[in-house]
């Protein structure tokens, strides 16, 4: 056989042995792994029950077992879980350790999205979770209010003024991220040789961008308090500051939080009295008037759920090939109770309002990243796919050139299984989040009755019957995970009371009615 022959028939088959060794390593490191969606179904099942303390534990676990790549997504779960069962100290527990986890990415560089690092990766998975805007967001408000449960008044301030802080900051990184994005897409910085993916010319095909308006044009639609902003923290913080205002510039502080919130749901009752009686301190004096607030979260946040997505293969053929990628949609939850109803003696009933839409929080964020998604997922895909649609092409030529000779029989055939499975395998959309989130943030305002007693009622749970702890602005935190899932109550009172009552700050009370 003529020397030239030889090269062209051994050149290739080491190529193709070259390539199927790198998809056997891609193989192994998937083998073994558990996604976050499986290993989360147990806790979603005991939150949705109203099992708060079974999901902490389950949580916690996970939390402490978890490596790099979900420890602060568990984290997050777990301190949530632990607020849900009025374990307040464990909680701040958990969230001090997400807070640790997030100051550990904020120190290390962003991931590159060339091609030549995504392409060693094996789906967006593989990526360590760092955390949304409203993950960082709804920490510091937690926070605060685990330590209005405690009593620790002076650390929920702090804490308070970091949740505002880290919305303004979201909107500074975001920024930045979206224009790495689109110079990392637009250069060539896509990796070596033949392992190339050009993004924009992907990003304008008209198939792909159908199929990308089918799937997330309903949310810009949801876009109704401004980008990375949670009205309820906003909310919260006006009303603290209300409440504890030491001179002027708290006053004007709470004003300002106030009056952002009320521009944002003008059409909850709730905010705007807290919004005209504000204005009512700034400009006449005088302390709060005593009231009863009534917090109610209710439902769940919503989940991610895999979509496939054709993407185009730009690869020397008669026609255009395309490939299924797996891209991240949310899933809004249902089975929640639309309101809480506050009945006093004598009184009219009161409903809760909602005040913040986790579903319309979440789903502006998601929206925001999700120019980073796509070329993420179009980089990593795309070579991924490309360099297997010439594997196998390869291979079938080698086989056609050779017929003859089994060896060629079995690198083609061994080759489409190793390409299929491997795709198969690293084709996973990203669906890590924040699962113990309400679906929404509720609130009621009314004066606090004589008789200092309250009946609250939401969806078909038991009815609550409590006598408010003393007082002078009181706040009952109610909390339910679907519309048959009992109420889950604690009190905490927002101020210190004034210099010439009688009662002290008393400990939070915290009791499930079941």
């Amino acid at each position: 056989m003529p020397p030239s022959r030889q090269r062209q028939r051994r050149e290739p088959q080491a190529g193709c042995r070259r390539a199927a060794l790198l998809l056997a390593a891609g193989l192994a490191g998937l083998s073994g792994c558990a996604s976050y969606e499986e290993e989360a179904r147990e806790m979603v099942a005991s939150w949705s029950a109203g099992h708060y303390a079974v999901t902490a534990d389950f949580a916690e676990k996970k939390a402490k077992d978890a490596g790099d790549t979900d420890r602060l997504v568990w984290q997050l779960e777990w301190g949530a879980a632990e607020r849900g069962a009025g374990r307040f100290s464990r909680s701040q527990q958990a969230f001090a350790a997400a807070n640790e986890t997030l100051a550990y990415w904020d120190r290390k560089p962003d991931i590159s999205l060339s091609a030549e690092t995504l392409s060693l990766i094996n789906n967006m998975t593989s990526l360590p979770y760092r955390g949304t805007a409203y993950d960082r967001i709804m920490v510091s408000t937690y926070q605060a209010l685990n330590y209005l449960a405690l009593g620790e008044n002076d650390k929920a301030r702090v804490a308070l003024n970091q949740a505002l802080d880290r919305q303004r900051e979201a909107a500074e990184a975001n920024a930045k991220r979206l224009e790495k994005v689109k110079e990392e897409a637009a250069s060539g910085e896509r990796g070596n040789g033949d392992a190339s993916y050009d993004v924009q010319r992907a990003s304008a095909d008209g198939q792909l961008s159908a199929a990308l308006r089918a799937n997330y044009g309903s949310l810009q639609g949801m876009r109704v308090y401004g980008d990375y902003v949670n009205p309820f923290s906003v909310w919260l913080h006006g009303v603290y500051f209300m409440a504890n205002a030491d001179g002027n510039s708290e006053v004007e502080r709470a004003h300002l939080s106030l009056q952002r919130v009320a521009a944002m749901v003008p059409g909850c009752a709730a905010v705007q009295a807290d919004f005209a009686a504000i204005r009512k301190i700034r400009d006449e004096g005088g302390p709060i008037p005593e009231l009863t607030y009534v917090i109610f979260e209710t439902g769940q946040a919503p989940a991610r759920r895999e979509e496939r997505i054709d993407i185009p293969l730009f690869v020397a053929t008669e026609r255009l090939p395309y490939v299924g990628a797996a891209f991240p949609k949310l899933f809004f939850k249902g089975n929640y109770a639309s309101n809480l109803v506050v009945s006093a003696a004598g009184r009219e009933p009161v409903r809760t309002e909602t005040v913040a839409s986790m579903d319309n929080v979440i789903a502006t964020d998601f929206s925001n990243a999700l120019p980073e998604v796509v070329t993420r997922t179009l980089i990593s895909m795309g070579i991924k796919a490309t360099a297997s649609y010439v594997l196998n092409a390869t291979a079938r030529h080698l086989h056609e050139q050779n017929s003859d000779e089994p060896l060629y029989a079995l690198i083609y055939i061994g080759t489409l299984i190793s390409t299929s499975v491997y795709s198969y395998s690293t084709t996973q959309a990203d669906l890590r989040t924040w699962l113990t989130l309400p679906k929404e943030f509720q609130v009621a305002r009314l004066e606090t009755p004589p008789d200092r007693k309250l009946r609250l009622l939401a969806g078909q749970s038991p009815a609550v019957d409590l006598e408010l702890i003393p007082g002078r602005v009181n706040v009952v935190y109610v909390r339910t995970t679907g519309v048959n899932t009992p109420l889950t109550v604690s009190q905490f009172d927002l101020c210190p009371p004034l210099a010439d009552a009688k009662e002290t700050n008393p400990q939070p009370t915290t009791h499930n009615q079941s």
